[in-house]
């Protein structure tokens, strides 16, 4: 299972200002508007399963050095965007694979991967179109970066901000490179179905009328599988003296398309998150809602990276809760430590309980198999994580992930610890 990270620490999955794309690229020059990055990621990954899936443990250390220059002078820019990432085993937990850090070759995984991005673009005004290797993000195509190499995909992308307080976000995209690829040949596949996708295409707009909130809008086709279309609507209000009450909705229908590759989809799934802050607490309640006879699926590249393109609410490091009929509530907690001078830190937990799965809608020989025998899932989350603000090692992070997942008749434990140093060479 995928996971994408929680979007504001537990608090919400996501908000307008989230959605929103940014088009306003340097336009100094060429050169005089370039920036490249180098971030170095230490992780170490730990899956222990309960049941019949296999462990899987692993170290790691990557580099992901991206450059992105300026625009040429003129009415109409041009520019080009590059990236290089690396991988390297530093331990290989006893031989287990399915970490997802490292490509694996018959029954063990590379020591060393590495590949190669490129894209070029061209900018007038505040609207830039970009065509090669792309990260984009949003509700209903979102590459995720969760292991040690991001997953990239190859197609062409149109982002605006030529509206005021409106941005537009248009894309297709052809095939991909998940985290434990390195070419650039794969294609796209229903995450829980595993079935083949074809090309996907999506549009989407974000309006954001006040700074307190906004809404957007996305619509999808996986060309063989779905349609799919997306609401968020999300405001926050400032109360008396540090006090905050925020709410967020999320709603996706999916309807199947062209050879329906997964089968008749008749889906909409929705969640409602509220989140009341006070001080350095946030406290988050959440629920979510799965309405049709299938589950609520989403994309994941070939090689089996699941892609971030679920926005629900209760969508958690490990468990989605997108069973058929599934109800599920959430409850989280975060606490801002803040800065002692030297180190910021933040400490969240989370606790999920899903229910009412209609497995009897489940074929247990079909795609879908996994939720044929499950009434109820349940998942604990710690997310710990530290920064230092000062001295030769600012910006330095520490993170500490932890998800304990129980299903009918499975059960996963998940440790993610995670190192993250930037280095600005440009």
């Amino acid at each position: 299972m995928k996971k994408r990270p929680l979007l504001g620490l537990f608090v919400f999955s996501v908000s307008a200002s989230s959605l929103h794309v940014h088009a306003e690229e340097s336009s100094e020059g060429f050169v005089e508007g370039s920036t490249a990055r180098l971030l170095a990621r230490n992780m170490y990954f730990n899956r222990n399963s309960l049941s019949h899936s296999p462990d899987a443990i692993g170290w790691g250390q990557g580099f992901q050095l991206d450059y992105q220059s300026g625009f040429t002078q003129g009415d109409i820019g041009f520019g080009v965007d590059s990236s290089a990432y690396t991988a390297y085993k530093l331990d290989g937990g006893r031989g287990t694979v399915g970490t997802g850090m490292f490509p694996v070759e018959g029954d063990a995984e590379r020591s060393e991967s590495s590949t190669l991005n490129a894209s070029v673009k061209m900018k007038w005004s505040n609207t830039v179109i970009k065509y090669g290797d792309l990260r984009p993000y949003n509700p209903v195509f979102a590459t995720p970066d969760l292991r040690l190499m991001p997953m990239t995909t190859r197609g062409i992308q149109l982002l605006s901000e030529d509206i005021d307080k409106v941005s537009v976000d248009l894309g297709h995209f052809y095939s991909t490179r998940g985290y434990i690829s390195t070419g650039h040949d794969g294609g796209f596949k229903a995450g829980y179905a595993g079935v083949d996708a074809g090309d996907v295409d999506y549009a989407g707009l974000t309006w954001l009328p006040v700074e307190e909130g906004g809404v957007g809008f996305y619509v999808s086709r996986a060309e063989d599988l779905w349609r799919q279309f997306y609401v968020n609507a999300n405001y926050s209000l400032p109360l008396k003296g540090d006090q905050s009450l925020s709410v967020d909705f999320n709603l996706y229908r999916s309807l199947d398309e062209g050879q329906a590759n997964a089968g008749d989809i008749n889906v909409t799934a929705w969640s409602l998150a509220t989140a009341y802050g006070i001080g350095p607490h946030t406290l988050t309640l959440s629920y979510q809602k799965i309405h049709g006879s299938q589950p609520f699926d989403y994309l994941m590249a070939s090689d089996g990276t699941y892609m971030d393109s679920i926005y629900l609410a209760n969508s958690s490091q490990y468990g989605d809760f997108n069973g058929p009929g599934e109800q599920s509530v959430g409850l989280g907690y975060q606490y801002d430590f803040g800065s002692t001078g030297y180190l910021h830190t933040t400490l969240g937990v989370r606790y999920v309980y899903g229910f009412d799965i209609d497995n009897e809608q489940v074929d247990p020989e079909g795609l879908y198999a996994y939720f044929s025998h499950s009434d109820k899932q349940i998942e604990r989350d710690l997310d710990l994580k530290t920064v230092v603000q000062n001295g030769p090692l600012k910006d330095l992070s520490i993170r500490v992930r932890y998800a304990d997942f129980s299903f009918t008749g499975d059960s996963v434990k998940q440790l993610r610890i995670i190192s993250e140093y930037p280095f600005e060479l440009l």
